[in-house]
């Protein structure tokens, strides 16, 4: 691993980029590296592929989750999905990295609802609080501006809610992400916290005591 020299200077393997700022320009992301940082990237990377925002049409019109949004069972339209058959697949080829899956699509998941709220403020909020605020002022220059210039704000307003949109559509992914891993946390009887519990030790068959022979005198 990387570390700190007494001078300040960064040493270590992943330094190498680092000793000029040209060497940092080139240097590769660690996520497009040919050798993972940790054997848990490998596993999620294989993993987000199944739930990228672009097949989320798909996955609402023609997966049988899709079919099965629609009364009170959400899970079995959910496991019958090609993509959680396919992340079955590679949970059970690397059940030993679960645990850091898990970690990482949790941590995925409040990122996109930390960026979905954002969005969600500054996209929508704000801008409608200041239309609302201007046409309580000046209601007829409000909307003069909209009648001479009604390509523009239509063009901002379809901008901003496709926006909103591609982040809604991320964080539904994301959830969709971490309920499949949940999903096979229960197949296969893990506690929730993905550790397989320790085996209790085994008692060894305490030895039975020997009769004592007692002697009968005739």
């Amino acid at each position: 691993m990387g570390h700190v020299e007494s001078g300040g200077e960064v040493a270590g393997p992943e330094a190498s980029g680092l000793k000029t700022a040209a060497g940092l320009f080139r240097s590769r992301p660690f996520w497009k590296a040919r050798t993972a940082p940790h054997p848990v990237w490998d596993l999620w990377w294989g993993l987000k592929k199944e739930f990228s925002i672009l097949g989320a049409p798909a996955s609402w019109l023609t997966t049988p989750g899709s079919w099965g949004y629609f009364g009170n069972d959400f899970v079995s339209g959910l496991r019958r999905n090609r993509s959680t058959l396919r992340s079955f697949a590679l949970l059970d080829a690397a059940p030993d990295q679960f645990e850091g899956t898990t970690a990482l699509a949790a941590l995925n998941a409040a990122r996109h609802q930390q960026m979905f709220q954002l969005v969600a403020l500054g996209y929508i909020s704000i801008p409608v609080t200041i239309v609302l605020g201007l046409a309580e002022v000046m209601p007829d220059s409000l909307i003069a501006t909209f009648r001479d210039h009604h390509e523009l704000v239509l063009n901002l307003v379809a901008m901003l809610t496709i926006g909103a949109a591609i982040y809604m559509i991320g964080l539904w992914r994301a959830r969709q992400l971490v309920a499949v891993l949940e999903l096979w946390r229960l197949e296969r009887g893990l506690p929730p916290g993905g550790v397989r519990p320790a085996p209790a030790p085994r008692r060894e068959p305490r030895p039975k005591a020997r009769a004592k022979a007692t002697s009968q005198g005739t």
